[in-house]
């Protein structure tokens, strides 16, 4: 039976535990595995629910419902058709253990009791296996004569376990399982990448994301260059119709060695692939800003290219996308979507910029008729706010509409950007500079309507 161990609070779960005691719940999975403990069962989850310290931005007022169910637990499923066993239990005593080092950064946070505070390492530790005790005895309870979950072997190995603990274990067993994880998660990382070679699977998904990640550098060391770029390679590779095995998200691991990059690199599910970059960081660090948009240029093609080659992706795609990038850079101009009507030809573009500058969109109005194109800049938005803001876009022979989401997500997304806009065609080819009106809106959002003088 494998064990498997998830905090949970308001708004958020997942995640592993944390210092010392990071590995705890893998010893305890290879001494049951070792010890002989038989099941009919072949997943426990052990869930540990803790009132929260903080909230995340956008889900203030969450904590109130968490504690409708928090207050219910615990919460517990043998679901024998999947051979499952679902557990929650209350653990206050994990509030700081999780929340503590990282309550500092947000803005609504909440105290705990007094009780649960200043916990050690050591007291967590035994914590933890009285919380397995718990669910052991939650389990005997509600087995049935065709189960199989030999609790006194389950108990045996737990409370041996609790009756070595103390700091000196802990660091040796987090030592040990350090070590154990890493050569375990390279060897895995390699053989998945000598599985992808092999493989022959169609590649019939065009890609969706293209994202980069460093985990072993500080936050945003690359930013806002592999923002920008992410940005362009997506859009450039996506209308070229470069397509994939299986997975639509291309995720680039850059590190400073190979075995670093390697830890990230394999992918949990098919939806999704890994390709590693290697970067020199003390080189970029002290780099101007000219060639450190370089290095980063470079390192997300290093990255991509790793995808390229193991899955035997289109490499004439891939090579004149990169052609094309690395000739025209950030100034790449990007093509969001082309609409036509039969006199007009209305092309949408704009430029990849940062999180705080924003990309400058344009419609790009072409009359078939005279053969000659006008441009406007209608705005500003962040790119992954464009699809939302511009998700219904008309073309006639007077108008152009441009209606967004009306979704929940577009609600939080879209803030201040307008929802509804009109702009009249013979305005906009007599370059007549336009002036922005609120026109009034029943429905949702701000609507405005471009009148030109």
């Amino acid at each position: 039976m494998k064990i498997y161990l998830s905090p949970n609070t308001a708004g958020r779960s997942g995640g592993a535990l944390n210092g010392n005691l990071r590995h705890l719940d893998r010893h305890i999975q290879s001494e049951l595995d070792l010890g002989g403990f038989e099941s009919s069962f072949e997943e426990l989850w052990l869930s540990l629910s803790y009132p929260p310290m903080y909230v995340l931005p956008g889900v203030a007022g969450m904590e109130v419902d968490f504690k409708k169910y928090y207050d219910k637990f615990p919460y517990s499923r043998l679901n024998r058709r999947y051979k499952k066993i679902d557990i929650t239990l209350k653990a206050p005593e994990f509030s700081e253990h999780f929340d503590k080092e990282e309550q500092e950064k947000y803005k609504h946070r909440f105290k705990i009791d007094s009780n649960y505070q200043g916990i050690s390492e050591t007291d967590l530790a035994e914590i933890l296996i009285d919380k397995y005790l718990e669910a052991g005895q939650i389990i005997k309870r509600k087995l049935k004569k065709e189960d199989i979950f030999n609790i006194n072997k389950f108990d045996e190995i737990l409370l041996k376990i609790k009756s070595l603990i103390n700091l000196g274990f802990l660091k040796s067993l987090n030592e040990e399982q350090n070590t154990k994880v890493h050569n375990e998660t390279l060897l895995t990382a390699r053989n998945i990448r000598e599985e992808r070679k092999l493989s022959n699977n169609s590649k019939d998904q065009l890609i969706r994301d293209i994202r980069v990640y460093y985990n072993s550098l500080p936050n945003k060391a690359l930013y806002p260059y592999d923002y920008q770029y992410s940005e362009i390679f997506l859009n450039i590779l996506a209308s070229k119709g470069l397509t994939c095995p299986t997975y639509h998200h291309l995720y680039i691991q850059v590190a400073q060695n190979e075995e670093e990059a390697l830890k990230n690199s394999f992918a949990i599910e098919d939806w999704y692939v890994n390709g590693i970059s290697l970067i020199d960081f003390e080189n970029y660090k002290k780099a101007s800003e000219a060639n450190k948009e370089i290095i980063v240029l470079n390192s997300i093609i290093q990255g991509l290219r790793d995808i390229v080659e193991i899955d035997k992706l289109d490499k004439t795609i891939f090579e004149d996308a990169v052609t094309l990038i690395k000739r025209q850079g950030l100034e790449t101009e990007l093509t969001y979507k082309t609409i036509e009507h039969k006199n007009f030809n209305l092309t949408i573009t704009y430029y990849s910029k940062s999180m705080e500058e924003k990309c400058p969109i344009f419609f790009n109005l072409t009359d078939k008729n005279r053969h000659f194109t006008k441009r406007i800049e209608i705005g500003k938005a962040d790119n992954s706010q464009i699809h939302l803001w511009l998700q219904k876009v008309t073309l006639t022979n007077e108008l152009i509409k441009v209606k967004s989401s009306d979704s929940v997500k577009a609600d939080v997304w879209l803030k201040e950007l307008p929802r509804e806009m009109e702009f009249e065609i013979c305005h906009i080819m007599e370059e007549k500079k336009p002036i922005t009106k609120p026109i009034p809106n029943k429905g949702f959002g701000a609507k405005l309507k471009n009148w030109f003088s």
